[in-house]
């Protein structure tokens, strides 16, 4: 079913400034000879002192609550309740249009919501805020309107496919922010594990030994993306696992793996490191712990993998992209 809400066009920051300061006035001055009728029975000099006093104090606040409203140009204000309801009195609404135009406001703080660009404080802050309109101006009964009314029957009938809409939005919302937070929070993480790796293995000299392991910075999907561009590339004389390149990289395997390009390996470890995905002496750690092995069962050297990738400018064109685009889903993780 379509949802289709009457248009309205919301009223600017200086209309909202002008009905405020108006709406404020008439409720001072209202007081203000609420007080003076008081007075005046009493006693008629005491009121028209009161009214000359009146008169000053309803100037201060006037001044005062012009400055107050100046300042809101600054500051986005069109989800709070007093900026609503200026609108509703400015357009002197009746109850059913003031319905519609809380459900238009909704549906365009929906849109928001959608981008994420709203804290949850503000979320839960503005929410509030509509429950007590909502209960201002409730949904219209239906069977006292005019049958005629097309737009009015619409509406109500669509009330609660549009409860449902911001609710799933802000499920999503919520559920985006939260994925967001653990994945910052996991590379966090990963940062400070390797951080601490490279820390511990600094001696007092301040001489900085041969990593314990590559230091790898990759999480469990993302070492699964590396090996299936691996076995793609074509890099070992055979297809690896994923926990076959879990343990190269921290340097627990039981053996070293054969490769059948050693051009292909050494560009691929050296765009790792520049990503800082591995550490940046991928070549001494893995001449120490024996990782790899030329496709003739040689050991390769940290020479051999340096010499290699020297000469990794001259690979072929479709290997060299298809390594690039590894480098490229593992920075996205999909």
């Amino acid at each position: 079913m379509s949802l289709i809400i009457g248009a309205k066009f919301f009223m600017n920051k200086i209309e909202y400034i002008r009905q405020s300061h108006k709406l404020t006035n008439s409720r001072l001055r209202k007081w203000l000879d609420t007080k003076y009728q008081i007075f005046n029975e009493r006693n008629h000099y005491a009121a028209l002192l009161w009214k000359v006093a009146a008169w000053v104090i309803f100037g201060m606040v006037s001044f005062i609550s012009w400055l107050s409203f100046v300042v809101s140009i600054f500051v986005d204000s069109k989800y709070t309740t007093h900026y609503m309801e200026c609108e509703i009195a400015n357009d002197k609404l009746s109850d059913v249009d003031a319905y519609r135009y809380l459900l238009n406001k909704q549906l365009e703080y929906t849109r928001r919501l959608s981008y994420g660009s709203v804290p949850p404080k503000e979320q839960r802050r503005i929410d509030k805020t509509f429950e007590y309109l909502f209960s201002l101006y409730p949904a219209p009964n239906i069977e006292e309107e005019d049958p005629a009314d097309d737009r009015h029957r619409e509406v109500v009938e669509n009330i609660a496919e549009v409860k449902e809409i911001v609710t799933a939005v802000a499920d999503y919302t919520e559920k985006k922010q939260e994925e967001e937070a653990e994945r910052k929070e996991k590379e966090t993480a990963l940062i400070a594990q390797a951080q601490k790796r490279k820390e511990s293995n600094i001696n007092r000299s301040g001489f900085e030994p041969i990593p314990i392991d590559f230091c790898p910075r990759l999480t469990d999907h993302q070492i699964e993306i590396l090996a299936k561009n691996i076995n793609k590339i074509g890099a070992f004389k055979r297809d690896v696992t994923a926990r076959e390149i879990e343990l190269i990289l921290i340097c627990k395997h039981t053996e070293p793996l054969q490769c059948s390009h050693n051009k292909l390996l050494a560009l691929l470890l050296e765009l790792l490191s520049i990503d800082m995905f591995i550490t940046s002496k991928w070549q001494r750690v893995a001449d120490h712990y024996n990782c790899f092995t030329s496709k003739h069962g040689k050991r390769l050297t940290a020479k051999d993998l340096s010499s290699a990738k020297q000469q990794a400018d001259i690979i072929d064109s479709k290997k060299y992209d298809m390594i690039t685009q590894c480098i490229e889903e593992l920075k996205s993780g999909k």
